[in-house]
């Protein structure tokens, strides 16, 4: 092979959204290499280096060879017999064969199968340079990376997401000449636009993180972060403040793929605009300038200053300040007009108005939605036992907030600003927290609501989304999911973990009655929309447990057992996986698969209560013995849900009942001897079978 050396493969674009920076870079530099691997390149155990920032996506791999080594290719030709005549001279066939592989008829050898003697021949091919295989490694990369927005500016066919200026590929010090987008691959990259304009050329590809930070481009991300998060922290607490918490970290993120040279700066605004609630005014920075909100450090309410991040080191910081403060100001001002006018409407009156809103073409408005959720309410309180008048109310006050104009300018307040404006017209402060919390939890390990009146909104507002766009066929579609119905399932089987009294199936059976009968569903198909829900709904508990780092082993052995609630699936799943630990365990693992498998081939109803005088072997009685003294016990903590100290107990089985089928012969000739024992087991089965079925854990 050829002498290995650093590539280094960049692509200058205008600006990238900063969402789609670093997954870009990753694909680029990702696929790039695979390739390079296959073709025989690149050492498979080789990392790439991945840089990237707003205006470039690059990537430096080391060991990467100029050449692929020579390649012994096996060709197969016709068979002897049709290669040759009777006389014994070549045939077409053999005479195109020898031609192909690029020898005489007499160097070809013979293959011997069990399908005959056929003509072979190795043939040497020599590797293919660095630049060819690159140039298909890039266009292949690019052709994985296009996506609905990608766009084409240039002859080429080629579509990337935003224009591509310059191309570099460098092999060590060398050029790698490889072509797309129109360009040809360079060693000229870009420097900072104010700092370091135009062209800087790249001597080798190990300098090029180095040359680029001279240039005032610091090409790595986590070192992006990393300055943004040191730098923030530090001008906070210089200051006396504290950045604050929950937006940091997204803000941390997103201001590392909007610069190359970033530099935290304070800024400040009018304290009048503290009299907005705060959400308000985060969104507003957040969201809409980038900026981090600042919290004071004696009561953590919000301040009236915050950090910007800038793409310059700037000689007038006092100016660039100025202009961060100039931006954000109308932000807030708008915030804060919206709020003024939204508080001359009562959040209550606007409920008529949710007529006009569309929830769904088939499902009619949200209007629609909330009388449906209000027809579940006196159920679904008796069930969490809160106050029936007192849930409809919050049902009621729901979703007014989505006709307000701060929820209309700031879609992501909704639920939250529901609830300063339901205090704000003197609601109940459990309805107000209701009307906020019904939204949680909004995404995987996001909190849940905090009070059972939270509670039931958010099963009934999820619930009834759930059975009703299933319901007009348009369940989630590989990974199109335009209602959200995975996150509104995963919220569901969340929330039902904290209540063990409320069966999901019961929930969603409630829920298809009322769907059904607000769209008028026949009765024979509403069967069918709660199988399919509940499914849905299952599917995303399997996905929660693994999250909950649950084995896929426990959770087939605990839904293959059928469960009252959500909360006991996941108590019985962390029981089982407990007991993955205990000494026993595979012994536990093969009697439950022998019983399995035994009692698969009997009758349930022949079973009768077991009686010691049809036993006749020593080993039956040992295990009757134990099983005497342990069944009491296990169905105690069945009944209290302690499956941990029931599977403990189970346990104890594992010894007496490995000496039972080794000694003693279940399928006796004997009618009451065989149906005592199939009874004594079938006992214990179904002891098992209250909790899981240990013989799904097979290992």
């Amino acid at each position: 092979m050829s002498e290995s050396k650093p590539l280094l493969v960049e692509l200058g674009c205008e600006e990238l959204p900063a969402n789609q920076v670093q997954p870009l870079a990753e694909q680029l530099a990702n696929q790039v290499c695979e390739h390079l691997k296959t073709e025989g390149l690149l050492p498979s155990s080789a990392t790439p280096e991945i840089y990237a920032t707003p205006r470039r996506l690059a990537f430096v791999v080391n060991d990467v060879a100029a050449t692929q080594p020579e390649q012994v290719l096996e060709r197969k030709g016709p068979a002897v017999s049709a290669a040759f005549d009777s006389e014994g001279n070549p045939t077409p066939a053999a005479q195109g064969f020898a031609k192909s592989v690029g020898k005489p008829i007499d160097e070809i050898e013979r293959l011997s199968t069990e399908q005959g003697e056929w003509l072979f021949a190795k043939v040497i091919q020599a590797g293919q340079p660095l630049a060819t295989i690159l140039e298909t490694a890039l266009e292949m990369a690019i052709k994985q990376m296009a996506s609905a927005k990608s766009m084409r500016w240039h002859d080429g066919d080629e579509r990337f997401v935003r224009p591509v200026r310059w191309l570099v590929a460098l092999h060590g010090e060398s050029v790698v000449p490889i072509q797309a987008f129109g360009l040809t691959a360079s060693n000229q990259t870009q420097g900072h636009r104010i700092h370091s304009p135009g062209v800087i050329s790249l001597d080798s590809a190990k300098h090029y993180g180095s040359t680029l930070v001279k240039a005032f481009v610091q090409p790595d991300i986590q070192a992006r972060r990393e300055k943004i998060a040191s730098g923030v922290d530090a001008l906070a607490k210089a200051e006396g403040f504290e950045v604050d918490h929950a937006t940091k970290e997204s803000l941390v993120d997103e201001n590392a793929n909007l610069t190359e040279w970033p530099v935290a700066l304070l800024g400040s605004f009018d304290d009048r605009f503290l009299e907005v609630p705060e959400p308000a005014l985060i969104s507003a920075m957040q969201l809409h300038q980038k900026c981090f909100p600042l919290r004071r450090k004696d009561d953590q309410s919000l301040s009236g200053h915050f950090i910007a991040v800038a793409n310059i080191e700037s000689q007038d910081v006092s100016a660039m300040r100025s202009g961060f403060e100039r931006v954000i100001r109308p932000r807030l001002a708008d915030a804060q007009f919206f709020w003024d006018q939204d508080c001359q409407t009562p959040l209550r009156s606007r409920a008529p108005q949710l007529q006009d809103v569309l929830f769904q073409k088939d499902l009619g408005s949200i209007w629609d939605k909330v009388d449906r959720l209000k027809t579940i309410a006196p159920w679904l309180a008796s069930e969490l036992n809160v106050d029936a008048s007192e849930l409809t109310d919050a049902m009621t006050l729901s979703k007014c907030d989505l006709l307000t104009e701060m929820v209309g300018e700031f879609p992501e307040l909704q639920g939250v600003m529901g609830r300063y404006y339901a205090a704000y017209a003197n609601e109940p402060t459990n309805i107000a927290f209701a009307i906020e919390q019904h939204y949680w939890p909004k995404h995987a390990g996001d909190r849940l609501p905090t009070t059972p009146l939270a509670a039931a909104l958010a099963l009934a507002d999820r619930a009834d989304t759930l059975v009703g766009i299933f319901g007009v066929g348009l369940k989630p579609k590989g990974s199109k999911d335009p209602f959200a119905l995975r996150r509104a399932a995963q919220g569901l089987v969340r929330i039902l973990e904290n209540y063990p009294q409320l069966s999901l199936k019961v929930l969603l059976a409630k829920t298809v009655d009322v769907v059904g009968d607000a769209l008028s569903w026949p009765e024979s198909e509403r069967p069918q929309h709660l199988e399919a829900v509940e499914a849905f709904c299952l599917d995303r508990a399997r996905s929660y447990l693994a999250e909950q780092e649950i084995s896929t082993p426990t959770i087939n052995a605990v839904f293959a057992v059928e469960s009252y609630s959500i909360a006991d699936l996941v108590a019985r799943a962390r029981a089982v996986e407990g007991l993955l630990a205990h000494q026993s365990i595979d012994q536990l693992i093969a009697v439950n698969k022998r019983l399995a498998n035994l009692l698969s081939k009997t009758d349930a109803s022949a079973m009768k209560p077991v009686e010691s005088k049809w036993f006749s072997e020593p080993e039956e009685e040992a295990l009757f013995e134990v099983w005497s003294v342990q069944k009491t016990s296990v169905a105690e903590h069945i009944k209290t849900n302690d499956y941990a100290n029931a599977l403990s107990d189970l346990a104890n089985l594992a010894d007496p009942l490995d000496r039972f089928f080794d000694k003693v012969m279940v399928m006796a000739d004997d009618d009451q001897v065989r149906i005592n024992r199939l009874s004594l087991l079938h006992e214990m089965r179904q002891s098992f079978l209250s909790i899981a079925d240990l013989a799904q854990l097979g290992r």
